[in-house]
């Protein structure tokens, strides 16, 4: 796993928004908010699983959204353990090869995508290839933009990969969400 800045360079290479933009981050956007970052900015009914990445400052200071389509690059390299639906779209669950022990898993879920064909449970992809795509989220009627929901989260290793889902990642009992910033 690169450092959090690294990956964030391979997604502005992946989608030629150039080397020199800058990444926006409002406070409801990141891990543990109970914020939101759009619509009413009111309330979010549970703490948020991860960091969404959506604005980006270019070199002329303006501010600019991921369209839906934008290409998502994995971070690690690792196995895909699921695919499931999301209320955007898909999320697609991996495992980094660096993060495995007996005990415990820590996976890397990429969330609000149209994952890219040929991308199933089960197989081995590398860093920086292009796993998915940022869902139309407008096309879901929803207000929020298209976005990548980034989430690191440590899970018991016992839990099946079917199991690796939305109705598991936001009980604090059994995931342990971590801030993707500090990984790496």
């Amino acid at each position: 796993m690169t450092a959090f800045k690294q990956y964030l360079g391979a997604m502005a290479w992946a989608n030629r928004l150039g080397h020199d933009i800058e990444w926006v981050f409002f406070p409801g956007m990141l891990p543990e908010s109970r914020r939101k970052w759009w619509g009413d900015f009111g309330n979010r009914p549970a703490p948020h699983e991860g960091i969404d990445i959506c604005y980006f400052k270019t070199r002329n200071k303006t501010i600019q959204p991921l369209p839906a389509g934008a290409r998502i690059p994995v971070w690690s390299s690792g196995v895909v353990l699921n695919i499931c639906d999301d209320f955007l779209g898909n999320s697609l669950v991996v495992a980094p090869e660096a993060f495995m022990s007996e005990n415990t898993r820590i996976l890397e879920i990429y969330s609000h995508l149209c994952v890219c064909d040929g991308i199933m449970p089960g197989m081995r992809v590398q860093g920086n290839q292009i796993i998915a795509r940022t869902a139309d989220t407008h096309a879901t009627g929803s207000v929020l933009p298209p976005h990548l929901h980034l989430s690191c989260i440590e899970v018991p290793a016992r839990i099946c990969p079917s199991e690796l889902n939305w109705t598991l990642f936001p009980r604090r009992d059994t995931a342990n969400v971590m801030n993707p910033v500090f990984m790496g």
